[in-house]
């Protein structure tokens, strides 16, 4: 039972994260040299030698973001974990019971956030927005300062999600994302301009 804790809260801390290196970045080695070393610059060079389009500035800006989220996260829940794995029980002194899995949600919550701010840090930057630079800013001090209503976690949780899903909305929209690409990932449908699929790649083309 003393490892069940520690191991779910890492899950839900680092689950989301895990998923989307996995699933977004894993696959592009230029991506993970950006991810890792910061290191963008010699594999764009490498790229335009071999004649190939580099990545995009959105997909530095996204992975930038969740790199820096990912490496926040794992600091901030590192001791909680091993505070977690015992001994001891948490609110014998009457401390909240709910502190670990508030924490694990608080980290998520962070390491979704700082990805969405990358994005929208990135872009702004490039259109010369001060607008979006302030909103950036402002929402990141917004939610350090929603921590300080902790130990009661209702009041700082779920603003802090609230403002999860609004950033995250924002970021989706300024990477140039709509509904109708939504809903044409959803459908499965092929490009019609060739043979590769939107979303599912154990749906194979028909031969022809």
């Amino acid at each position: 039972m003393a490892a069940a804790v520690p191991l779910g809260c890492a899950a839900i801390a680092l689950g989301p994260a895990a998923a989307l290196l996995l699933l977004t970045v894993a696959a592009e080695p230029l991506l993970v040299i950006v991810l890792l070393a910061g290191k963008a610059d010699e594999g764009l060079a490498a790229l335009s030698e071999d004649g190939r389009s580099p990545i995009s500035l959105r997909q530095m800006a996204y992975v930038s973001g969740l790199s820096f989220g990912t490496i926040s996260g794992v600091f901030s829940i590192t001791n909680i974990l091993a505070v977690s794995a015992g001994p001891g029980t948490v609110g014998i002194h009457g401390d909240s019971p709910y502190y670990f899995i508030t924490s694990a949600f608080l980290t998520m919550a962070l390491v979704l956030l700082h990805t969405f701010w990358g994005i929208i840090f990135f872009d702004a930057c490039e259109r010369r927005r001060a607008g979006g630079l302030g909103l950036v800013v402002g929402s990141h001090l917004l939610t350090s300062g929603l921590t300080f209503l902790n130990p009661w976690y209702e009041a700082s949780l779920g603003p802090i999600f609230i403002l999860t899903l609004c950033t995250g909305l924002w970021a989706f929209s300024t990477a140039g994302g709509s509904f109708q690409n939504v809903l044409k990932c959803l459908s499965c449908k092929q490009e019609p301009e060739g043979q590769a699929m939107l979303c599912s790649a154990l749906q194979v083309p028909p031969e022809g």
